[in-house]
């Protein structure tokens, strides 16, 4: 995305397909090896930047998730697991066997419970500060409840770098206030209760046990670096890789690191697979 280009303009290229009965948009982009990003909490709002570097090197296809953006939310729709179970039936629907997957905070999470489903859908597996795993232990919290933090103080924890100024609804478009209550809504449907996890998780993600690159910024405020850790032990075949003056928002912190981390471990890693001659 240039530095002209407004979100309204990286979206105007966004597809409106049908995905199992679910309208569904979808951000295509680049040409190459496919790519299923998926987002985080806030949406496909603050991947731009990522998005356009992956986009360099894959055809990235970003959804967004039921119930956020511009995609429907099915009356049916009470969880995760729906939301696992869209994504495979986006691959099929885009006729993609299998992808590189790379999802950040609660697309980690999302592309973790993806795969718990169905392994083979991804060669390659990037999880950038994923949640989903248990986030509390009795009294102790190990992720910060992101519900119980004001609109500020809730920007000051999720990003390294200097929060966006405070943004007037009366300023946006009503487009655009409609993406933000969608996007909200959605983020309590997924991750209020339990509270950004699912405690069967830790116990199936032996099931994927691809090549995995855990991503997790050195001063995340929501989920620590042991949080991370801690993921990264329950995957059969992960390595973690902490980004300096990052946050939880990596692709607003440090998407051109990220985005070269996911390239170099892509391009590794299919090496690695290759047999010899």
């Amino acid at each position: 995305m240039n530095p002209e280009e407004t979100f309204e303009d990286f979206l105007s290229s966004a597809t409106s397909m049908e995905v199992a009965g679910v309208d569904t948009e979808v951000l295509i982009r680049g040409e190459g090896e496919p790519l299923l990003y998926l987002h985080g909490l806030s949406g496909l709002e603050n991947s731009t930047a990522l998005i356009d570097r992956l986009a360099r090197n894959f055809k990235v296809y970003a959804p967004s998730v039921p119930g956020f953006g511009g995609t429907q939310l099915p009356a049916h729709f009470t969880g995760i697991d729906d939301a696992a179970i869209f994504c495979l039936d986006l691959l099929d629907a885009l006729g993609i066997g299998r992808a590189v997957v790379a999802g950040f905070s609660f697309g980690g999470w999302l592309a973790a419970e993806m795969l718990v489903l169905d392994p083979q859908r991804a060669s390659r597996l990037v999880l950038g500060a994923p949640l989903g795993l248990p986030t509390a232990h009795r009294r102790e919290a190990h992720v910060t409840d992101i519900f119980m933090l004001s609109p500020a103080q809730l920007q000051e924890h999720m990003q390294y770098s200097a929060p966006p100024p405070p943004v007037d609804p009366a300023t946006l478009s009503e487009s655009q206030v409609e993406r933000m209550v969608r996007n909200t809504a959605a983020a309590s449907l997924y991750g209020w209760s339990p509270y950004v996890n699912n405690p069967k998780l830790p116990h199936r993600l032996h099931r994927v046990a691809l090549p995995t690159l855990v991503l997790w910024g050195e001063d995340d405020r929501i989920a620590p670096l042991a949080y991370g850790q801690r993921f990264a032990d329950a995957l059969p075949n992960a390595e973690l890789r902490p980004l300096a003056q990052c946050g939880h928002r990596i692709e607003i912190d440090q998407p051109s690191a990220a985005a070269q981390a996911i390239v170099n471990f892509a391009c590794a890693s299919a090496a690695i697979e290759e047999p010899a001659e």
